[in-house]
């Protein structure tokens, strides 16, 4: 059977050629470029591969980023507002964000004061939380940094151990030496109490620390642990982050609020992301308080091995890929019943993995 053909539409091409035209400076046409909704698929490990040449770079560590293609970065005792290379704008890079807090960075002084940012070097470790959409875009709270301070408060609002349990699974996912920090302690009547909420996570050798700012238990702790290493407060909102940051370090004076006594939940105190440095050595990551903390979906088959506490047993299990919720033979299932592993954490494992 023959079928008619379509008229074939006849597209007209100029053919013209351009002389004696003035061109720009490349990087007015890679900021023009910035504002494409579509890129070239350029992977960001090519990023490094810089075409420019006579650079005067400087290395420094980006303290705050002001937006996407504008960072401060601090260089030595001074601070320079950086924009990012169009270069690097045009590399997908897995992250919302292309610099981060705590990154290291060289900075290009070739044409200041218009500081460029040529160079995002490779990070060492990360914090992320991920968007909540079906995406779920990393989005680094902070990079480069020696101590992930997990903090909770006793009271107002109450600690949750669950929540302990996502943070000590983001800092083993991410290579993070994590501090339990345990604040708002003079509210607790029997010390007994709180050693015991905390004493699975002391089992395994992970720091705790009872802190309160009223009464100064545990900050001189707390400051020998932080002192010259890179750290980062995180853990619910309203649990005392920014208190407790003042009483370390008083000169900050760090905005606070008080929790609502209606569902327990503190504000945000916290609107931007800084490096800070501190006077007893090492720097702070002071962060915007996170309500909820979501691991990446992912991350649910690393989840099973790096659970607190749960490691020693998972090698023991009889398959290797074990989820530990039905499978026979699983050593972290027996380990729960014989009361080595405590059921609550055990419940806390399962509604992360649900979660996910």
């Amino acid at each position: 059977m023959n079928m008619k053909q379509k008229d074939k539409k006849i597209t007209k091409r100029h053919k013209e050629s351009f002389s004696n035209v003035v061109i720009e400076d490349g990087d007015y046409y890679d900021d023009l470029q910035s504002n494409v909704t579509s890129k070239a698929k350029r992977t960001s490990d090519k990023s490094r591969l810089s075409l420019k040449n006579d650079l005067q770079l400087k290395r420094g560590r980006v303290v705050e980023v002001k937006s996407n293609y504008l960072n401060i970065v601090r260089i030595g005792d001074e601070e320079f507002t950086c924009s990012i290379s169009g270069r690097l704008k045009q590399y997908l890079f897995k992250t919302k964000f292309l610099s981060a807090v705590g990154d290291w960075v060289e900075v290009d002084f070739t044409n200041a004061p218009d500081y460029r940012i040529e160079e995002i070097l490779p990070r060492h470790n990360t914090l992320s939380r991920f968007t909540e959409n079906s995406y779920q875009k990393e989005i680094i709270v902070a990079s480069n940094i020696d101590y992930l301070v997990v903090t909770a408060s006793w009271l107002m609002p109450v600690v949750k151990p669950g929540l302990i349990d996502r943070y000590l699974c983001i800092a083993a996912l991410n290579n993070l030496n994590p501090i339990v920090c345990l604040n708002k302690i003079d509210l607790c009547e029997d010390l007994a109490e709180a050693e015991a909420a905390m004493s699975y996570y002391k089992k395994l050798d992970i720091p705790v620390v009872f802190t309160s700012t009223l009464t100064l238990q545990g900050m001189q702790e707390l400051k020998e642990l932080l002192a010259e290493k890179d750290s980062v407060f995180s853990g619910q909102s309203g649990t005392g982050k920014s208190s407790l940051i003042n009483c370390l370090e008083p000169d900050l004076n760090l905005a606070t609020n008080e929790v609502s006594s209606y569902n327990e939940k503190g504000k945000h105190t916290t609107s931007q992301a800084r490096l800070i440095k501190w006077s007893f050595g090492g720097n702070l990551v002071d962060t915007p308080g996170l309500k909820t903390v979501n691991l990446h979906r992912e991350q649910k088959d690393i989840i099973p091995s790096v659970f607190p506490g749960f490691s020693d047993y998972a090698e023991q299990c009889y398959f290797r890929n074990c989820a530990h919720d039905h499978e026979n033979g699983c050593a972290v299932r027996a380990a729960v019943n014989q009361e080595q592993i405590p059921v609550e954490r055990y419940e806390s494992y399962l509604r992360i993995m649900e979660s996910l």
